[in-house]
């Protein structure tokens, strides 16, 4: 080796790291940096520093004598086929080299040594998309994102790369991204795999803290926590809502959609919050714009099929695309040997390219050696799920023909879909025996040169940016994990060292650290994997503390209703395990429809409560049933469904002894404290209905029974109350049960609490439709909205949202801050629509139309159209449509136009019918507005 020092005259030339042919290796091969930097195990600032030449000392050159430095050079070597005499090269050799650009070659050092420019941000790949070794054809799609990614204003917000699994969309999505290159931008560019982490809320998390970091960089590493669970969301929207053209890549979004079946439609997303985001995306939101990749149509953007969302589904590959992907892995042959190869595929890109990977890499490159015997085993079915079936015949052909210890490598390598690193890998093979299989006996260099073939072959790639971690893609580990012979809980158990699943190591207390409640997780998946549901349900029950711990105090509602839907096997609620009894079956459906309903999935958690009731019909005892029947109740009451909430109710308190008769009897089959439940929120919904006097009827009834308020039904008592124009008595009644509620740590009534109190110290100021209140009652209000948004923060639970959306947009009205009001309102409502809550987009909808008026004339069309579909949206609840009704008829009193203004009488005098019924304290305003229009 030369040395490197230049001190003098006569001193051995200085050597130079060869940079500009470091850039032509990889760019020959269509990898990115980041790709490079993660294959060779370094952060890509390091890299950077190496391909831009700021490695090389203008006095001293290169020094090799760093064992870190060393390191790299053989990696480098192996991974881009370059030998490290052409990497190093003496003074001479170097200068007469091609020279560089020196003003692209500053720029870069200097990319690494200076942060982000102020305003630009950095792509974030928080996972690697796998990379087609070889990448033919697509060129008009590929071509039709770059157009998409620059245009201004994007349209459509997103696009949906759809096909069957291996046709080449998750190889397009990445080459779009190499397109963009990986220099600062104007706006965010994340990039998040699904395969590789399935959890909605790591990729909400992620999100979060990229686009909404705080202070520092736009795109830096956010100075910020973690936002709380019902934060993500809402600090995500608004950094997207900025403006920035900020970019999302979702791959593999069918891991997170249902299937199809009992309470999923095909395609549906399950996470509520998921769902949320990506239908405001498609709606406008800021300059933000979303690329995913998905198997299954994206049924909750159906809405904006003809604008805000756009499918792609890229065809298969035409036969001279195919070929010319065939003669790419290095295949030979003619026309026709070549055109045969592309018959057995049927131009699937998976398939060719697998294909085009056995036959370069086990029959010479010579197309001509597959026997017409295995040509025809190939392709032959034609009538059957053709592109799964030929793929996976080839992929069988494949598992013959690979050595035992690189196909136990794949196959083991298969059993983690967020891939797996080497030091895991190194686990399995000396564990020996089964788990191990043909590598056994395995060291660090046979498992590096076994990875390395495998890449090569196309079967593995890296796949987390700077770790030597490595996956494949989901079609190859489906079929290389049947082969394992093993039971894959085991493998995946050795490789991740995860602690065996003890209960008595438990701890007394449930845990709230997240990295604890991970592992919990990890467990309980792999016992369900293992087939030990009970020993799944005493972790999810016990050591994560159900719904009541990991629900109601954490705010996991997300990991929640994973676990749930893994008990269930998929999306249908009734598929718990049978292993498991029928009373532990049916709490496991019950708690997922409260996961569902905290997240604002009201039709799902309505499947899972009929589910539970299903269930329980099989038990003795008939208080499961009740209970079920109860809660299904309220979810239909929160859905605008009242006739149907009221006759379930009448259906539960037939099992408690009868509504209509003494509670006192309930104790034969179901307890008192049921009986009162029931009676209370029959009351409530009695109340929705305009039958006030029988909801008053029913509160008095349970007064009677000596029932002291509390929680929910004495928060619906004083609803009714306030309803009815009796301020003091509803905000007395309310204090009183926040102290009680939050004596019992019931914190989500202490928010709903809050947000009750709030509304009280608006209402009536001018006979209930003014949010009239002097300037302490709003601060109040203010303070009481601040109290209930605590709860909302920590758990997402859509229903308090919703209710402090309500707060804070009447606030803002009162104290004349409009634009703000209209914000507050059109959010809650866009959440309302997008979850089912019926009612409360009439409530929202009529605050966003007063918002309107108080503006003038100018906004008079808004006001009007708003209040129209208030009206639409009220459905059977009485009050809702009453204020509809009201303010529908204000915003056409002044309309020029006659039939206009007669329109506005009509319903001016509906609503003051309607109010006058309901002993509705705003029913003089009503009378009054109608006779200003002579009616």
């Amino acid at each position: 080796m030369a040395r490197v020092s230049r001190a003098g005259r006569g001193a051995e030339p200085a050597v130079r790291f060869n940079h500009t042919l470091l850039q032509r290796a990889r760019l020959d091969l269509d990898l990115t940096q980041e790709q490079v930097a993660a294959s060779i195990g370094v952060d890509v600032r390091t890299y950077r520093r190496y391909e831009s030449g700021a490695v090389n000392d203008p006095r001293l050159g290169f020094s090799v004598r760093s064992p870190s430095r060393r390191r790299i050079l053989e990696r480098l070597g192996a991974e881009l086929g370059l030998a490290e005499a052409e990497l190093l090269v003496v003074e001479a050799e170097a200068e007469a080299a091609p020279a560089a650009d020196p003003v692209a070659e500053r720029a870069g050092a200097a990319s690494q040594a200076a942060e982000t420019p102020a305003g630009a941000w950095r792509p974030l790949h928080a996972h690697t998309l796998q990379r087609a070794r070889h990448f033919v054809g697509r060129a008009e799609i590929v071509d039709r994102l770059a157009a998409w990614a620059d245009g201004s204003p994007p349209s459509p917000r997103v696009i949906a790369l759809l096909g069957v699994g291996g046709a080449g969309k998750t190889a397009i999505a990445e080459r779009f991204l190499q397109g963009l290159g990986d220099a600062p931008r104007p706006g965010g560019v994340l990039v998040w795999s699904f395969y590789d982490d399935p959890r909605t809320e790591a990729f909400l998390d992620q999100a979060a803290a990229y686009f909404a970091p705080g202070a520092g960089a736009p795109g830096a590493a956010a100075p910020r926590p973690p936002a709380a669970p019902g934060e993500q969301l809402a600090r995500l929207k608004e950094a997207l809502g900025q403006g920035p053209p900020h970019l999302l890549v979702l791959d593999g979004l069918e891991t997170v959609q249902a299937e199809g079946g009992a309470g999923r439609a095909h395609g549906e997303l399950h996470d509520a919050l998921l769902r949320r985001l990506l239908c405001a995306i498609a709606s406008g939101l800021g300059g933000a714009r979303a690329l995913v990749t998905s198997r299954f149509e994206l049924a909750d953007l159906s809405a904006w099929a003809e604008g805000g969302l756009a499918t792609i589904r890229p065809e298969p590959l035409c036969e001279g695309d195919a070929a010319s992907l065939l003669r790419r892995w290095g295949i030979r042959g003619d026309d026709g040997a070549l055109g045969a190869l592309f018959e057995t595929t049927g131009g699937h890109a998976l398939s060719v390219a697998v294909l085009g990977s056995y036959v370069g890499a086990f029959l010479g490159g010579d197309a001509g050696r597959l026997s017409a015997a295995r040509a025809a085993h190939l392709a032959e079915a034609e009538q059957d799920d053709v592109l799964a079936r030929r793929l996976s015949a080839v992929l069988s052909a494949y598992a013959r023909a690979l050595p035992p210890g690189e196909r136990d490598l794949l196959a083991r390598l298969s059993v983690f879909p967020g891939g797996a690193g080497e030091g895991a890998l190194l686990q399995l093979s000396r564990a020996g025996g089964e788990i191990a299989g043909a590598m056994a006996g395995w060291g660090a260099a046979e498992l590096a040169r076994g990875l390395a073939r495998l890449e090569r072959l196309g079967l593995v790639f890296a796949a987390r940016p700077g770790e030597r971690c490595y996956s494949t893609h989901p079609f190859v580990r489906q079929h290389f994990k049947s082969l394992l012979g093993v039971p894959p809980e085991r493998v995946h158990a050795a490789g991740s060292a995860a602690p065996p699943p003890r209960l008595d190591e438990a701890p007394r207390r449930a845990p709230r650290e997240r990295e604890a409640v991970d592992a919990y997780e990890a467990i309980l998946t792999e016992l369900l994997g293992a087939g030990r549901a009970g020993e799944a349900y005493d972790i999810y029950a016990l050591a994560l503390g159900g719904f009541a711990h990991l629900g109601l105090k954490l705010g996991d509602m997300a990991r929640g209703a994973r676990i749930l839907r893994a008990f269930a096997g998929g999306d249908d609620p009734r598929g718990m395990p049978a292993s498991l009894p029928a009373r532990v079956r049916a709490s496991l459906a019950y708690d997922a429809g409260l996961y569902a309903g905290a997240l604002g999935d009201l039709a799902f958690a309505c499947a899972c409560y009929e589910a539970h009731n299903e269930i329980a019909g099989a038990l003795a005892d008939p208080a499961p049933i009740a209970t079920g029947l109860r809660t299904l109740a309220y979810t239909e009451r929160l859905r605008g469904d009242l006739t149907a909430a009221r006759r379930l109710l009448e259906r539960s308190a037939e099992l408690a002894g009868g509504a209509a008769g003494s509670a006192r009897r309930a104790a034969a089959h179901v307890d008192q404290v049921h009986a009162v439940r029931v009676l209370a929120l029959l009351a409530a919904v009695l109340h929705d209905l305009g039958e006030v006097g029988a909801a008053g009827e029913r509160f008095a009834r349970l007064r009677a029974l000596g029932d002291a308020p509390v929680a929910r039904r004495a928060l619906w008592e004083a609803e009714h109350a306030l309803a009815l124009g009796r301020r003091d008595e509803a905000r007395e009644a309310t204090a009183r049960n926040i102290a009680e509620c939050r004596r019992r740590g019931w914190e989500g009534h202490v928010a709903h609490g809050h947000t009750l109190l709030g509304l009280a110290l608006l209402e009536g100021g001018d006979g209930g439709d003014g949010d009239v209140a002097s300037a302490g009652d709003v601060a109040s209000a203010e303070a009481h909205l601040v109290e209930a948004r605590r709860w909302a923060a920590a758990t997402g639970e859509v229903e308090v949202a919703l209710r402090c959306h309500e707060l804070a947009a009447r606030i803002a009205l009162a104290a004349g801050r409009l634009d703000d009001g209209a914000r507050q309102a059109l959010e809650g409502l866009h959440v309302a629509e997008a979850c089912g809550f019926g009612p409360f987009r009439a409530r929202l909808a009529v605050v966003a139309a007063r918002c309107a008026l108080v503006r003038g004339a100018g906004a008079a069309a808004s006001a009007t159209a708003l209040a129209d579909s208030a009206i639409a949206w009220a459905g059977e609840d009485a009050w809702a449509r009453a204020d509809a009704l009201h303010w529908a008829g204000v915003a056409r009193a002044a309309a020029a136009r006659g039939e206009e203004r007669a329109r506005g009488r009509e319903l001016l005098a509906e609503a003051a019918a309607l109010r006058a019924r309901l002993r509705h304290p705003g029913a003089g305003a009503s009378r009054e507005a109608l006779a200003r229009l002579g009616g």
